[in-house]
């Protein structure tokens, strides 16, 4: 019988079972210890069964309880995979079979399919890479000192076209007597017969710089070649965006270099934003001005290209 002694009872018999006094029945025999862990069973299974012992009995395999009230039952308890760890005498627990390992980047992958490695898949050949840059440049290059120009007057109409821009813009700014752009000063040596003549001299120099930075555009976009204006709508279009594009980046190279030699004149250092509240009124208006050149331009050059696209006009030399 059990009743208020069960908990010393099962102390008591863990302790004789770990020392081989009392045999267990056969349906509770442990596994057979290994040699390695057959002195050292025993101390854990006591110390198990003193940290265990208390509840009433000491579970055996997980399932065996001794000591119960009631004879011998069988219920699960956290010490049961104690007591086969102990006695096996394995310090720890088996590490449970998990998934095989993910390669965690496409080179491992590679690998773990028996490939060779990613970087062999990408090499690059520096050889034939630097010939192509070579040739690239050189090509480039060729666009500017072998520049092919299947109409001679195609220049002269765009820059004349690039030049009146400003003109136009000038006249409009004074009519309506709209702030003027930096640019748009008279001059004293033009006699004022009309009141926007002494500007006009101002103007057309604004218009003489945006011309010289559309005129390497064209060059670069290869704006000049036949096919960039006798051609499809398309091709005139994209061609003129592209030259577009080159000038708007030589225009901005030469305004930050315009403002850097102004401040220079004055002993100043080149401006930034932030300097102060009047060097931040100077770069606002002057990009200000540089987007407004750049929509102006665009939207002249595009139409005039098209125009030109459309239109009949015969070739330079008609005998040839």
């Amino acid at each position: 019988r059990a009743g208020r002694h069960g908990p010393v009872l099962s102390v008591m018999m863990t302790a004789q079972v770990s020392a081989g006094r009392v045999p267990l029945p056969s349906f509770a025999q442990p596994p057979s210890p290994s040699p390695r862990s057959s002195s050292t069973a025993g101390p854990r299974l006591r110390t198990v069964a003193r940290r265990y012992g208390t509840g009433g009995g000491v579970a055996l395999g997980g399932g065996l309880r001794l000591g119960g009230v009631g004879g011998t039952t069988t219920r699960k308890h956290p010490a049961g995979s104690v007591l086969r760890r102990a006695a096996r005498g394995d310090d720890d627990a088996d590490p449970a079979p998990g998934p095989p390992p993910v390669a965690r980047d496409r080179s491992e992958q590679v690998e773990a399919e028996g490939g060779g490695s990613a970087e062999d898949e990408e090499k690059v050949d520096l050889v034939a890479e630097f010939k192509a840059g070579m040739l690239f440049g050189t090509s480039m290059k060729e666009r500017f000192t072998a520049a092919r120009i299947d109409d001679r007057g195609l220049p002269i109409a765009d820059a004349l076209v690039v030049t009146s821009v400003p003109v136009l813009v000038a006249l409009v700014v004074l009519a309506l007597g709209i702030p003027r752009p930096s640019w748009l000063v008279p001059v004293t040596w033009v006699p004022q017969l009309r009141g926007g003549l002494p500007y006009l001299p101002t103007a057309l120099s604004h218009g003489a710089k945006l011309a010289a930075c559309w005129i390497p555009g064209a060059l670069a976009a290869r704006a000049y070649e036949q096919e960039a204006y006798d051609g499809t709508v398309k091709e005139a279009v994209t061609r003129a965006v592209k030259g577009g594009c080159f000038a708007v980046g030589l225009l901005i190279l030469l305004t930050q270099l315009t403002l850097t030699a102004k401040f220079a004149a004055m002993g100043m250092e080149s401006p930034q934003l932030g300097d102060s509240y009047e060097t931040d009124l100077i770069l606002n208006g002057a990009a200000s001005e540089l987007i407004a050149d750049a929509v102006f331009e665009a939207i002249a050059i595009v139409g005039w290209r098209v125009i030109r696209c459309t239109a009949e006009i015969p070739p330079d030399d008609p005998w040839n």
